[in-house]
């Protein structure tokens, strides 16, 4: 269908446009105050021609009505009629190809004292349709006496038989289940099989598949196809069911066990038993992660002198309360309605912030420039060279956290599924997780013959610790570039200048006299304040696109649109926190093979940062059943999707799109 012109009216009560009247008309024939009257938006398309209902179906867009502000006059939402779906071509709209009244209640203020009058303005849009379309705006006015009472007005008439064809009152209750391309909804209560679904959101039902319904043992069942875009996160669908003459609306909440939060099925046995083995390798693969393997090789190098009974129930402790304590948050707040998955405090900007200062304390601390006392015994050295049983707990919680921005193959999918089951069940998945990071230095404590294969201690190991406080600035380097893609450049500014304080007043409580240890503790004390208020004080940037020249944005709705064309698309979601995205951007996506085939014309690579908290990308994560980024999807035509792993090489990713432009080429 194409827009064939615009219409456009000045303000009148009842306006003729092409191929359509519309007039604002009155149940009553004057104002009361103190009640609430029907007000409505007459619209009588031509012949063949019409208008739509509030979900349009495969095209069009449904009337809006704004009214301009009238003192003591408030208006509510507009009362659809039962709608039709009429079949244009290979489409299916909802809509009306007859007059009718879109009625709108309105509510005058008890404080209006009768006499005078009132003027009631509205602005409508419409589109008016047959093969082609015409938009088209009109400001409709009607000028009503102020009266104490008021008798009916010469359109009652129209309002009358305007109540006949809403939907009842009340809301049914249904149930649905999702297939791998249908959705299939049970209520009770209606008989015969003459009834039609219309979903009241556009994106959940194919409008112009056919809708197969059977009514059986007192129980009406509808099949409908889904719609590309539909995702499967909804825990309720809401439709409209009509026979033509009477309608219901219906509210449809999942019939299969559900989890609480999300309304997944629970997994069997045997899919339990397989996300935990993958959790489990995933894991031990996050012991080779950069912010890890330092702190992890201090510690297991102490072991050689220092292993003793019960330090590793210490360390295994330390993982599990941590790796807990996340997963309880995340379920918690998913209950609360907030959309979180793995990594989420890293989308905080304070929290980037307390890292950054805890790493840059443990570096000072690993070159000797912090003498840690007693009183600190559970910070700093001693979290990862240190050999008491709080040492041991306080590296299992540290090393939980510094993995916390990664996403190691195996473990996505384990923790995707994992956060859309019962609690229950996500914390059996998570301790998979973290007993698999914590085997390996389990294994040490535990075999003495294994840590004999380690190189014997020396002169080197202090050599070697304090090289290591390296990776750790290198870290918080890295953590301060992240918060000024959170909060801008001038807060990232603040926080290097805090750093940077932070590390002088360590140095000198080291290096001054017992007696000035108290002024230096309360100088570090109000510089410590002072920073964090100008930091809070600081309001987050406008967010700049920082991919490259080749790249969008990812939005819903670009992604549909570009889905709906046959397009191919690679869909990369990722975060300036995540170290694997990081190096899959450096070692595939950045690359001339790679950056030479997105440059074509007919591939579109959408970008979603997920540095900061999106719900949109956390939706299109949670359809994929994943917890966390990256996350890599080709998108070819019809209903080619292919995931990609999340360790790219440049070749995973040509062939991936060398395979979409092949469905491409066959369906074209």
């Amino acid at each position: 269908m194409c827009w064939h012109a615009l219409a456009k009216t000045s303000a009148d009560s009842s306006i003729s446009a092409p191929h359509i009247q519309v007039s604002l008309v009155s149940e009553d024939s004057a104002l009361v105050p103190g009640t609430t009257q029907l007000v409505g938006v007459r619209i009588e398309p031509d012949p063949h021609w019409h208008t739509y209902w509030q979900n349009p179906g495969d095209s069009g867009e449904a009337p809006k009505i704004t009214w301009q502000q009238t003192d003591g006059m408030s208006f509510g939402e507009i009362q659809w009629p039962l709608p039709q779906a009429i079949r244009v071509a290979h489409l299916v709209n909802y809509g009306y190809a007859d007059a009718h009244l879109l009625m709108v209640p309105v509510t005058v203020d008890k404080q209006i004292q009768p006499g005078g009058e009132r003027t009631l303005t509205a602005d409508l849009s419409y589109l008016v349709c047959k093969e082609n379309c015409i938009p088209g705006w009109a400001t409709l006015s009607l000028t009503l006496p102020v009266a104490s009472d008021s008798a009916p007005s010469a359109s009652a008439q129209l309002f009358t038989k305007a109540r006949e064809a809403l939907p009842a009152a009340d809301t049914l209750p249904a149930a649905f289940e999702v297939t791998d391309s249908h959705i299939a909804v049970s209520v009770n209560g209606l008989s015969s099989e003459d009834w039609t679904l219309f979903p009241l959101r556009s994106d959940v039902a194919s409008h112009s598949s056919n809708q197969q319904i059977l009514y059986e043992n007192g129980q009406l069942h509808a099949l409908i196809q889904q719609s590309d875009y539909f995702t499967g996160a909804q825990d309720t669908l809401e439709f409209l069911i009509s026979d033509g003459t009477q309608g219901y609306y219906l509210k449809a909440r999942p019939a299969a066990p559900i989890d609480s939060v999300t309304g997944s099925e629970t997994l069997g046995v045997s899919d339990l038993a397989i996300y935990a083995g993958m959790a489990l390798l995933g894991g031990l693969i996050l012991n080779i992660m950069p912010c890890v393997l330092p702190i992890l090789s201090i510690k297991a190098l102490s072991l050689q002198q220092h292993a003793k009974p019960g330090h590793h129930w210490a360390y295994l402790l330390g993982i599990l309360v941590c790796f807990n304590a996340f997963t309880v948050t995340i379920i918690s707040l998913q209950v609360s309605g907030q959309q979180l998955g793995w990594g989420f405090h890293l989308q905080s900007p304070l929290v980037i912030a307390a890292l950054a200062f805890l790493f840059t304390f443990i570096g000072l601390s690993l070159l000797d420039v912090v003498a840690v006392g007693p009183g600190l015994s559970g910070m700093g050295q001693s979290l990862v060279s240190g050999n008491n049983h709080r040492s041991h707990f306080f590296t299992g919680v540290l090393a939980v956290i510094v993995a916390s921005p990664c996403t190691a193959p195996f473990m996505a999918a384990a923790l995707g599924v994992a956060l859309v089951q019962p609690p229950v069940i996500a914390l059996f998945i998570f301790n998979a997780l973290a007993v698999g990071f914590a085997l390996p230095m389990m294994l040490l404590f535990i075999f003495p013959s294994l840590r004999k294969k380690l190189p014997a201690p020396g002169p080197w190991m202090n050599v070697f610790k304090q090289a290591l406080a390296f990776p750790m600035f290198a870290t918080a380097a890295w953590l301060c570039w992240v918060y000024a893609g959170q909060a801008g450049t001038s807060a990232q500014f603040v926080l290097l200048c805090a750093l940077l304080g932070f590390a002088f007043l360590l140095w000198l409580k080291a290096t001054l006299p017992d007696k000035l240890t108290v002024t230096v503790l309360s100088v570090s004390g109000c510089l410590a304040i002072f920073s964090l208020i100008t930091v809070l004080s600081l309001q987050p940037p406008t967010k700049v696109d920082k991919e490259s020249a080749s790249s969008t944005p990812y939005t819903a709705q670009t992604l549909a649109s570009l889905r709906a064309k046959d397009q191919v698309v690679l869909v990369n979601m990722t975060a300036d926190w995540c170290i694997t995205c990081k190096v899959n951007e450096q070692v595939a996506l950045s690359t001339r093979k790679v950056q030479d085939v997105l440059a074509s014309d007919n591939i579109h690579y959408l970008v979603g940062d997920w540095t900061n908290k999106n719900d949109e990308i956390y939706t299109y994560l949670k359809q994929y059943e994943r917890a966390g980024v990256p996350l890599y999807v080709v998108y070819g035509p019809d209903n080619f999707v292919k995931v990609l792993p999340q360790v790219l090489t440049p070749d995973i990713v040509v062939t991936a799109i060398n395979q979409a432009l092949q469905e491409q080429n066959h369906a074209s």
